[in-house]
């Protein structure tokens, strides 16, 4: 039965695929019956996906002592290496990524109901879940990592308190297809899959993809840069109603054919030849990686935490066990030897150990974070978790992440300031002007200081005299969710001014970055 107002998961998405773009404004509802339609789906024949990376920068230490940190490197080639970390996403067409996205609210209310039944396990699996905070609004990142920070202090002031941090390698890239169909048939509670989840699963497992880059136009520089898409194809398939890259499959078939696109195949293979690994980017990915890991949780649950008194958390593939300081060993084999079962391994160069400590025997001492070495030595240094730094007793927003929000920021100034320059260099005698509106919106919507905010709200009356005036009213708006207000979020949740003051210098830089383009 269609509903009456669209689902949540139908919703429009604005990147361009080798598959047209489906507008769900007019016929949603034609859509929904289509994609609820079991016989359709397990028929489906599903598109390549696009595969693109991500490029990250990252702040790291480039001499064995640690003590210098940069973005940069110099090789051995002599040749300047720039720090970065790399993320593959995959992106399904649009009728497709629907298709995901149905699957994944089914999959979801059964891994929710299962959850259910065990309340310790469902507060400990933290992400890719829809957890309220209140009516208005699910928990985040910032309300997980206070948790946390809160259950470590409990824990230090009553006794003491050790953190084990884990993470699980390539985890996404590793999954093991067997156990993820397994996991996928019991959450079902079917002896096997039904023909239009199996098609779903043989579409994540089994998939087949393009590279992004392989659809952007070559620079007549020796072929060695590229440029952006074919802006002027696109423009004349957009006028007959096709937002997609190819107007029809034909035409992505000859360039296939005439080897200008290659297709890849996947899935990797572990080392005893099993096949492995589903795409990051899907909508139902995140999902699936839950409900990959349910058999893991369970153990976690009863066994580090009702046996040995641990406190578990997972959020997706980072985990943190707070325990005791004598059991911090045991339970970091213990977690090496369960997580075997899954056919995925943990990361031992990122496994953190760290101990809380009072700095005296005073009751109200402060409390310190030491991460421990593996000589066993203790070394004061902050314990990050989704973003924050957690020192004991102030909590801070992890500083790579303020860096990258400046560097976004002064990026999207540099470019505005050069559409400008460009602009007066077509009209000469034009002022060289930026849109500072469309910046603060981005980077400075509103005063952190303030708790509501106003907008106007005209409406035509008619006086006595049967003319027409315009009159408005102050109208509480609706505050724009961008760094900034995450900050303030974060800082008023944790109880911390602190944090607000770490972008108390947020507005001069701004300034200073766009008079300095400007003027550049």
């Amino acid at each position: 039965m269609i509903q009456n107002n669209r689902p949540q998961w139908l919703k429009n998405r604005g990147y361009l695929h080798v598959g047209p773009k489906v507008d769900l404004n007019q016929k949603w509802e034609a859509v929904f019956a289509k994609i609820t339609d079991r016989s359709y789906i397990a028929k489906h024949a599903f598109l390549p996906l696009l595969h693109a990376v991500i490029n990250e920068r990252r702040y790291k230490k480039i001499d064995a002592s640690g003590r210098s940190r940069a973005h940069s490197q110099l090789g051995t080639n002599g040749k300047v290496k720039k720090n970065y970390k790399s993320r593959p996403l995959h992106f399904a067409t649009h009728v497709d990524a629907m298709i995901f996205s149905y699957y994944a609210e089914v999959l979801l209310n059964l891994y929710e109901t299962k959850l259910a039944s065990e309340p310790i396990l469902s507060q400990s699996i933290i992400a890719y879940r829809k957890i309220p905070e209140n009516a208005n609004r699910n928990k985040s990142t910032i309300n997980f990592a206070f948790e946390v920070f809160s259950e470590i202090k409990k824990r230090a002031y009553l006794e003491d308190c050790a953190v084990v941090k884990l993470d699980i390698k390539s985890f996404f890239s590793n999954l093991n297809h067997n156990i993820l169909k397994n996991a996928w048939i019991n959450l079902l509670q079917e002896e096997q899959l039904p023909p239009d989840h199996y098609n779903v699963f043989k579409a994540v497992t089994k998939f087949s993809y393009i590279l992004r880059d392989d659809l952007r136009l070559r620079s007549a520089s020796h072929g060695r840069k590229r440029l952006g898409f074919d802006e002027k194809k696109i423009a004349e398939s957009r006028k007959k109603g096709i937002l997609a890259f190819f107007e029809n499959p034909q035409e992505l078939k000859e360039r296939i054919n005439n080897k200008e696109i290659r297709i890849h195949k996947f899935p990797f293979r572990d080392k005893d030849g099993f096949p492995m690994g589903i795409p990051q980017g899907l909508p139902i990915s995140a999902v699936l990686a839950n409900i990959y890991l349910f058999d893991f949780d369970y153990v976690m649950i009863k066994d580090v935490v009702e046996k040995m008194g641990g406190y578990y958390r997972r959020y997706s593939d980072d985990i943190i066990i707070a325990c005791k300081a004598t059991e911090v060993n045991r339970i970091e084999e213990f977690v090496y030897a369960a997580i075997k079962d899954s056919k995925v391994e943990i990361s031992v160069e990122k496994t953190e150990k760290f101990v809380f400590e009072k700095a005296s025997k005073v009751a109200t001492s402060t409390l310190i974070s030491l991460k421990i070495d593996s000589k066993g030595g203790k070394k004061p240094t902050p314990f990050t978790y989704l973003g924050f730094e957690f020192y004991g007793e102030k909590i801070l927003i992890k500083s790579s992440n303020l860096s990258k929000f400046y560097r976004r920021m002064i990026y999207a100034v540099k470019s505005k300031a050069s559409t400008a320059r460009k602009s007066v260099e077509r009209s000469p005698g034009r002022p060289l002007v930026i849109f500072r509106r469309q910046l603060y919106k981005l980077y400075t919507s509103y005063p952190l200081s303030s708790t509501k905010i106003y907008t106007k709200f005209k409406w035509l009356e008619k006086n006595k005299k049967g003319e027409y005036f315009f009159k408005t009213k102050p109208v509480e708006k609706k505050q724009r969710s961008n760094y900034l207000s995450y900050v303030k979020r974060a800082s008023e949740i944790m109880q911390e001014p602190a944090i607000k003051h770490q972008i108390r210098n947020h507005y001069r830089i701004f300034n200073q970055a766009i008079y300095r383009h400007l003027k550049r």
